[in-house]
């Protein structure tokens, strides 16, 4: 064997043997919304009334895998000028600086921190979620299901508005509910390598 040869097989034996040691999130899967099977959705009560809507358009990345859901990467960005209510044009207040403040923030962020497989296909995401400039933790438990290439994620998680500063002027301070519920329904197909 020349020593270029001898070289070359060291060469590239070192770098098998750096990628069977890093980390699972650099061989993670990496999955693609079907935007048209996959919605973000929220329910509120006004005064005593159920009111609901949700998110027209959102991007996201995500890199997961069930084997090793501690490596995840998760990262979804929310078009809060997308937000509709259902039945009713109440875009321009929602969207006005008493609410989402879309001029000053138009995104809303999620990014994970941590995924934890509970049992039976559930898992819990613990991340960061950052609404107006305001950021905040949260914890969003989710069922995953996956057949061959796809996957679909339902999950639901209720927040409290006046942590993200949402609508805390005139009388819909007091005729909203705190409380929001937000459920996210999700399908994904996975990429090749």
């Amino acid at each position: 064997m020349t020593s270029s040869m001898r070289s070359t097989f060291l060469a590239v034996a070192a770098a098998g043997l750096i990628q069977m040691a890093l980390p699972g999130s650099v061989h993670a899967q990496q999955w693609q919304v079907i935007k048209d099977k996959s919605a973000i959705l929220w329910t509120a009560k006004w005064n005593t009334s159920p009111v609901s809507g949700g998110f027209k358009d959102f991007t996201s990345e995500i890199s997961f895998d069930p084997e090793a859901p501690e490596d995840a990467v998760i990262r979804v960005e929310v078009d809060s000028g997308s937000i509709y209510l259902n039945g009713q044009d109440a875009r321009s207040t929602l969207v006005n600086s008493n609410w989402f403040f879309i001029e000053e923030y138009p995104k809303a962020v999620f990014v994970s921190e941590q995924i934890t497989h509970l049992e039976n296909g559930r898992y819990e995401a613990r991340g960061s979620l950052t609404i107006r400039g305001h950021e905040q933790p949260v914890t969003l438990p989710f069922k995953l299901t996956i057949e061959g290439d796809v996957a679909q994620v339902v999950g639901s998680i209720t927040l409290d508005r006046n942590s993200f500063s949402l609508g805390q002027k005139g009388d819909v301070a007091k005729a909203v509910a705190a409380n929001v519920n937000v459920s996210v329904e999700v399908t994904a197909k996975r990429l090749g390598d």
